[in-house]
């Protein structure tokens, strides 16, 4: 088995957290931690690389999915990038492609804007009004993935 690295760097105004190894219970907390710290350190708004990523279960889920409750109730959002079949798979079983943005390359994961809608800054459903929602950020839109669960 291959331990888990988790290292973060800031780009475009964006924590990038790159996971590279397998993620399961027994490395779920060292996760936890990179996460912590990768919002401490770089902001509230986080693109997962997930290419080296070669293992997941329900355990490392677990992990993403609170640090996404988190990023959002503090008005920031996380989205995935470039997660390979097997991970990308467990993404669509568990239907959290439908809350958090999965994007083919952290290319284009970086292009689209923090809220998930592919458009520049200032436009886009933050500018069309999507404040209404309790965290101020509506709900993220994947265009080119399945369409948001609005739960």
């Amino acid at each position: 088995m291959r331990p888990l690295e988790v290292t973060a760097r800031s780009e475009n105004g964006r924590a990038v957290v790159r996971l590279r190894g397998e993620l399961d219970i027994a490395t779920a907390d060292t996760l936890r931690r990179g996460l912590r710290d990768a919002r401490r350190d770089h902001g509230d708004d986080l693109v997962l690389d997930l290419s080296d990523l070669e293992f997941m279960d329900s355990g490392g889920l677990s992990v993403i999915v609170a640090c996404y409750k988190a990023a959002a109730a503090a008005g920031g959002g996380v989205a995935l990038a470039a997660p390979r079949p097997v991970i990308r798979r467990a993404l669509e079983i568990t239907g959290l492609h439908r809350r958090m943005p999965v994007h083919g390359t952290l290319r284009e994961a970086l292009a689209a804007t923090p809220d998930g809608d592919g458009e520049p800054a200032g436009s886009g459903a933050a500018a069309r009004g999507a404040a209404g929602s309790p965290d101020g950020g509506g709900a993220p839109n994947t265009r080119g993935a399945a369409h948001p669960d609005p739960a």
